[in-house]
C-alpha cells in the first residue's frame, strides 16, 4: 500500500486553516476532509500545498489531490479521460523537444527544464555559455512533472527510467538544476548527485549581486514549504531585504487552470495587486511566463545575477523551447 492509497485527511480536526487560505476550497465550500470526499473535484485543485503549509495537523492536500488524479486514471484502464490536456500529454510525454547531445564528454551537466528555456531563453543561452567554459553540458528534457500530476503513474516512471538510463549511458554524475519544480520532482528518484543552479554559481564565482534596499519576491509553490531554494537566492541579495508576497499559486499548478480559469487568473490578479506597480522577482520561469501577460513587471532572478536583458522573445514560448531542441 502506498501513500496515495491511506486515508489521508483523517486527522482534520475542521479548523478551517485550509480553507480559509486556498480559493479552491474555498469556492466550493471544503476542508481538506471534504476535499478527500469529493474525487470529481481533483483537477480542479493547483497542487499549490498551501493547505499542507498552514494545517496545524500537516495534512497534504496536494497528496489528495493526486490520489484522486490516479484512482481517476487507473479506473479508466490507464488512460486520462479528460478534455483540455492532451497537448500536454503529447508534448511532455517523451519529450518533444528533449536534447542530450550537448552533455556528452562531461560528467556535469545542466537540467533546466522546460519552461526555463520557453520564457527566458536569452538568460539560457548565457547560462549555458558561461558554463561551458567550466566543462559543464547542458540536457534538455522535460522531468516529467506534468505527467505526474495528471495521475499517470505509469507514464511518470517511464520518463524517470528513461532519464536515469540517459544519464547512465552518458556517464552523468552531477545534474545542476535550474528549476525549483524539477528539483523538488527529481529529488531522491534519481541516482546522480544534484545541486541548485544558485550553489553552483557560487561555488565557480559566477554571477553579479543585487544591489536594491528591498525587492518583492514571488516564491514557488514547491519551496515555501522549506524555503530552501529561496535562501540559496538570497545569497545574491546579501545587504537586500526580501519581501515575500502573500502567494498561492502562479495559475499553471497542477494543469487546474484547464478546470478552474477564473481562479488561475485571480491568482495573477491578486499579485499584481499586491505589487502595486513594482518589480516583482520570482526563481521559477513558469511563474514568470504566466503573470508577465497580465502586465506584472516580473523577472526571473537569474536573469539580473547573469546581467541578461530577455525583451519580447519570452512570448515566443513554443518556439523558443522547440529551438533548443536544434542547439
Amino acid at each position: 500500500m502506498s501513500y496515495y492509497d491511506i486515508e489521508l485527511a483523517k486527522d482534520c480536526i475542521h479548523c478551517g486553516a485550509c480553507t480559509r487560505n486556498c480559493t479552491f476550497l474555498t469556492k466550493y465550500n471544503m476542508d481538506l476532509k471534504n476535499f478527500e470526499e469529493h474525487s470529481e473535484l481533483a483537477y480542479s485543485c493547483f497542487l499549490c500545498n498551501k493547505c499542507k503549509i498552514v494545517c496545524p495537523v500537516d495534512i497534504d492536500g496536494a497528496a489528495i489531490g493526486i490520489k484522486h488524479r490516479r484512482n481517476e486514471v487507473k479506473n479508466n484502464g490507464g488512460k486520462l479521460d479528460k478534455k483540455g490536456y492532451s497537448g500536454i500529454v503529447l508534448e511532455k510525454y517523451n519529450y518533444k523537444f528533449k536534447n542530450y547531445k550537448n552533455a556528452r564528454g562531461v560528467k556535469s551537466a545542466i537540467f533546466t527544464g522546460c519552461n526555463f528555456l520557453s520564457y527566458t531563453p536569452n538568460t539560457a543561452n548565457t547560462l549555458i555559455d558561461m558554463m561551458k567554459e567550466f566543462d559543464i553540458g547542458v540536457i534538455f528534457d522535460c522531468c516529467g512533472k506534468p505527467i505526474s500530476e495528471l495521475g499517470l503513474k505509469d507514464k511518470e516512471l517511464d520518463i524517470i527510467e528513461k532519464i536515469q538510463k540517459k544519464l547512465d549511458d552518458m556517464g552523468i554524475e552531477e545534474l545542476i538544476m535550474v528549476c525549483p519544480n524539477c528539483y523538488y520532482y527529481l529529488a531522491g528518484r534519481l541516482n546522480v548527485k544534484m545541486v541548485d543552479i544558485y550553489t553552483k554559481l557560487k561555488e565557480l564565482g559566477l554571477g553579479q549581486n543585487f544591489d536594491e534596499e528591498k525587492i518583492n519576491m514571488f516564491r514557488p509553490c514547491p519551496d515555501r514549504e522549506s524555503n530552501y531554494l529561496e535562501e540559496k537566492v538570497a545569497q545574491f541579495m546579501p545587504n537586500t531585504e526580501i519581501i515575500n508576497l502573500n502567494e498561492q499559486c502562479c495559475g499553471a499548478g497542477g494543469c487546474a487552470g484547464v478546470r478552474e480559469p477564473d481562479l488561475s487568473s485571480g491568482f495573477k490578479e491578486d499579485i499584481k495587486a499586491q505589487a502595486n506597480g513594482e518589480k516583482v522577482y520570482t526563481y521559477c520561469a513558469t511563474c514568470t511566463g504566466m503573470m508577465r501577460p497580465k502586465d506584472i513587471d516580473i523577472s526571473h532572478v537569474l536573469t539580473r545575477i547573469l546581467g541578461v536583458e530577455e525583451g519580447e522573445k519570452m512570448r515566443n514560448s513554443l518556439i523558443n523551447r522547440m529551438k533548443f531542441k536544434f542547439k
